[in-house]
């Protein structure tokens, strides 16, 4: 059957007509049209309503916005923004002021040795733990103060943290030895050595005391043992200065604060401290017998004075496990 049908009009003229098939066509393509029209409609609208003004959406209430348009950012491009957007982070080991455009551990391009540097202050140490000539930037050598351990005027002590607490009051600055160095300049070589002897996977904390308390580098945080934090701690303590009376008390409260901590604390002080300092150690010491090993350098006064400072000092050490040593100015040992 055909899609049409003839029939003969009024006037006798034979027409075709559409059959039932044609009309359902002719409907759906009408329908469709219809259908697009609307769809593209809608769209029109939204993509007009997408580019209306915020007038009112100003926080401060005034004046024109500009249209807020919305696009597309493919996965390439997001990860390509990230990249630019997110800098690396670079953590530096540690920067202090008393340190700055200081270097006593280069010269001329090529390193210098600690020997050499401390050997224009001092000869030679003899306090049980190697002549001055035995450490070296390049090895990293002090003694017994090498790999799991330390030492410092001649104490030797164990483990992977330790405390310096080093007293730089103005009684520090007394000349000995025929007056070729003061006690501090002694100090400041030995804590060097000291440093320099740890091994790389060490961590240490230098706070010097007198009237106040003020760490190395400030803060409150351990320093690692890398070559470059060592070259800076002889630095700082080559630039440091000792005046002010002796009260340690603030400085073992803030070595006590650490996280982790110490595996061994060194004291060192010349002079009279307050009798109550011990009581105050014990108190901060006795959750953890953390080994504090104690050194007085030289005469604090008359023998009765060091006499007291020897006891309390003595005190201290048996009480946490530490040793203690009396450090002759001459140099010769206890």
């Amino acid at each position: 059957m055909t899609q049409f049908q003839r029939q003969t009009n009024e006037i006798g003229q034979e027409v075709e007509l559409p059959t039932n098939r044609r009309r359902l066509i002719e409907r759906a393509t009408i329908g469709g049209l219809v259908i697009s029209v609307v769809i593209h409609l809608v769209l029109m609208v939204i993509a007009l309503l997408v580019r209306i003004d915020y007038k009112f959406a100003d926080a401060g209430g005034g004046g024109e916005t500009d249209p807020v348009e919305f696009s597309l950012m493919t996965q390439a491009e997001l990860n390509q923004q990230t990249a630019i957007d997110v800098e690396e982070i670079e953590f530096i080991q540690i920067e202090t002021e008393s340190i700055v455009d200081l270097d006593l551990l280069a010269d001329s391009g090529a390193e210098q040795s600690v020997n050499d540097l401390a050997d224009t202050i001092a000869p030679e140490l003899e306090n049980g733990g190697g002549s001055i000539s035995d450490v070296q930037v390049q090895t990293g050598t002090s003694g017994a103060g090498t790999g799991e351990g330390a030492s410092f005027f001649g104490l030797e002590a164990s483990g992977r943290r330790f405390a310096y607490i080093v007293d730089r009051s103005g009684s520090m600055n007394t000349p000995i030895r025929s007056g070729e160095m003061s006690r501090w300049e002694l100090t400041q070589i030995e804590l060097i050595r000291s440093v320099q002897g740890l091994g790389a996977s060490a961590e240490y904390f230098v706070v010097l005391f007198s009237t106040d308390m003020k760490p190395l580098f400030g803060g409150s945080d351990w320093i690692k043992g890398t070559k470059g934090n060592k070259r800076l701690t002889a630095s700082a303590m080559m630039s440091s200065n000792a005046n002010g009376g002796t009260d340690p008390e603030d400085a073992f409260a803030l070595v006590f604060s650490l996280e982790p901590k110490p595996d061994a604390i060194y004291f060192m002080t010349d002079g009279e401290f307050n009798s109550s300092v011990p009581g105050r150690i014990a108190q901060l010491n006795r959750r953890r017998r953390v080994p504090i090993h104690c050194i007085l350098l030289g005469q604090p006064g008359s023998a009765v004075i060091t006499q007291k400072v020897e006891t309390m000092l003595k005190g201290i050490a048996r009480s946490s496990n530490g040793r203690y040593r009396h450090v002759e100015e001459a140099g010769g040992g206890p």
